[in-house]
């Protein structure tokens, strides 16, 4: 089982180029056809938009996978040569037509192609590996001559990044990096530690999901801790604050699978503090869980844990569920607005002891039932208000929302909340929304270069980068493809005024760097502050297995603020 499918089907679809513009809607809703999985349905539409005039290699390279998908080669063929007519530099497009050809039988026209797309060096060749197209190729020598080499992996980046630190996935499909955000310190060194998730890690597919802890100041592997196969554990990973009050932060973990769990596991040395389960079995308890900061006031801190409806199913309309870190007791239920708006798809939460917060995402919530998050706020957690997805919008809530911190200047943290689906500039731009805290009033809106870039993939809660006391933002676009296919760029924005203070690019096909994004505070002793950003589908150890790194921002903390970690 792979976690939410519409991730493979953006990358199967997602055939513009960096410098594509927008496709006019009749194309957008062929390419969600394609998306959703009706293979049938996209040929039908994208055949008759082809006839009419329209000369796209995005619409050709579509209509190809559309037949790839439906098994008709031949005609698969056919449209990605059309494809091509249109953009005779396309990868994407070499290596499905070395696909199809493989599927139709012709091998050597297969390896033609297929050596075509690896010269390029702009498009990630370890998903060979995975093609059942290619099977008929594999005791040919010429196929082991088409995979990268550990050299093809090496100084990813187009801008010169100083890389600090660099973990990565264990084997082809992890999914290493699926998740990583800013633990704190877990080791004493003074040090922001990190947790990483891997949510299909595990033998023979089981999707068990690990979980890592690593000390970022001394570079180590703290612990691990393994789900049971087909939990998925991983899916929702974040820091849980103390909760068991021992004065090490904790972590909390949940996987949708098996019916849904959630775990809090000690920092210290990651045994299970408690474990929770579906309340209901109509929901998809541990579609992700976050830490709460202190709900009940016993001065531990405590979680929340989203509980949607199921895929396909309007039994439900999604749950979060507040849990005491301390005892593990129900503290409050949250509840969506319909049945199907898959409340609890996301969620946040934040207590400094002054003010409680508490957001939920809900993608198919909302006037357009595109999207909304819901922002709660007090001990009583009445809501406050509402973010709504815009009119490009497609599924605001899905996967990120978070408190990024103060960026006004009012002592109130905002709100963001992402919708890396958002059309704004074609299918699957993407586009990110800060609202102040305190009044609910838009500060802040970041919006992808190009469709396809699915910007917004992190919660991107960077805290102060720049060192102008006010918190920024670092938000990846997973597949942006400006330097190569689907390699990633993450951007570093001024919480302040919302300037771009930079951006780094990676160059290595199919990292999908950019696929989470968080800072890390100050990580050496001279100022410098750090970003933790994940390449969840790196084919770095094999297809997808995934790598982490954490790099220097570019940017110092003043002197007066160099307390490593802050």
């Amino acid at each position: 089982m792979r976690i939410l499918p519409a991730l493979v089907f953006l990358c199967a679809c997602c055939w513009a180029m960096a410098a594509t513009a927008a496709p006019p809607a009749s194309l957008d809703a062929a390419l969600a056809r394609l998306q959703g999985g009706d293979a049938a349905g996209a040929a039908r539409d994208l055949e008759s938009l082809t006839r009419s005039g329209l000369r796209s290699a995005e619409a050709f390279g579509a209509l190809g996978n559309a037949y790839q998908q439906l098994h008709e080669h031949r005609r698969a063929i056919e449209a990605y040569q059309s494809a091509l007519a249109v953009d005779a530099d396309a990868p994407r497009i070499f290596y499905a037509l070395g696909s199809s050809y493989a599927a139709s039988g012709d091998a050597e026209q297969a390896f033609a192609w297929l050596a075509r797309a690896r010269a390029s060096r702009r498009i990630d060749m370890t998903r060979a590996t995975q093609d059942k197209n290619l099977d008929s190729l594999r005791s040919d020598a010429r196929f082991a001559r088409l995979l990268p080499t550990p050299a093809d992996f090496d100084d990813p980046f187009v801008e010169p990044v100083r890389v600090l630190r660099e973990w990565r996935g264990e084997a082809a499909n992890d999914q290493f990096g699926w998740i990583a955000r800013n633990l704190g310190d877990v080791d004493g060194d003074g040090v922001a530690d990190v947790v990483v998730s891997a949510p299909t890690h595990g033998a023979d597919s089981s999707n068990a999901g690990r979980i890592y802890v690593y000390s970022t100041g001394r570079d180590a592997l703290l612990w691990t801790a393994d789900g049971r196969a087909g939990e998925q554990l991983g899916t929702g990973v974040e820091a849980a604050g103390d909760t068991d009050g021992d004065g090490i932060p904790d972590v909390v973990a949940s996987g949708p699978g098996l019916g849904g769990v959630a775990r809090i596991y000690s920092g210290r040395d990651g045994h299970v503090l408690h474990e929770f389960r579906a309340p209901r079995p109509d929901e998809t308890f541990g579609n992700h869980a976050a830490g709460a900061g202190d709900v009940d006031g016993d001065g531990h801190a405590d979680i929340i844990v989203g509980s949607p409806g199921k895929d396909g199913e309007h039994k439900s309309p999604g749950h979060a569920y507040v849990y005491s870190g301390r005892t593990g007791a129900l503290l409050l239920a949250l509840h969506g607005e319909r049945n199907g708006d898959q409340f609890g798809s996301t969620v946040a939460g934040f207590s400094d002891g002054r003010q409680q917060w508490l957001v939920v995402g809900a993608p198919l919530a909302g006037p357009a039932h595109h999207g909304r998050a819901y922002v709660y706020a007090g001990p009583a957690h009445r809501l406050q208000f509402t973010i709504d997805a815009d009119a490009t919008g497609n599924a605001l809530g899905l996967m990120f929302v978070s408190l990024p911190g103060d960026m006004d200047g009012d002592g109130v943290s905002e709100v963001f909340a992402s919708d890396w689906s958002n059309a704004a500039h074609g299918f699957s731009t993407g586009r990110v929304y800060v609202y102040s805290g305190r009044t609910g009033r838009l500060l802040h809106s970041f919006t992808g270069e190009h469709p396809g870039d699915g910007f917004g993939t992190s919660a991107s809660v960077a805290g102060d980068i720049d060192g102008d006391g006010r918190a920024d933002l670092v938000v990846g676009a997973w597949q942006y493809g400006g330097a190569a296919v689907s390699g990633g760029r993450a951007y570093l924005y001024s919480g302040r005024d919302g300037r771009l203070l930079a951006s780094y690019t990676c160059r290595t096909p199919g990292d999908t760097f950019g696929f989470d994004a968080a800072g890390l505070g100050v990580v050496q002793p001279d100022g410098t502050t750090g970003l933790l950003i994940t390449s969840g589908w790196s084919g770095v150890n094999g297809f997808h297995s995934g790598r982490v790194f954490v790099l220097a921002s570019g940017f110092a903390a003043p002197a007066a603020a160099r307390q490593p970690g802050g």
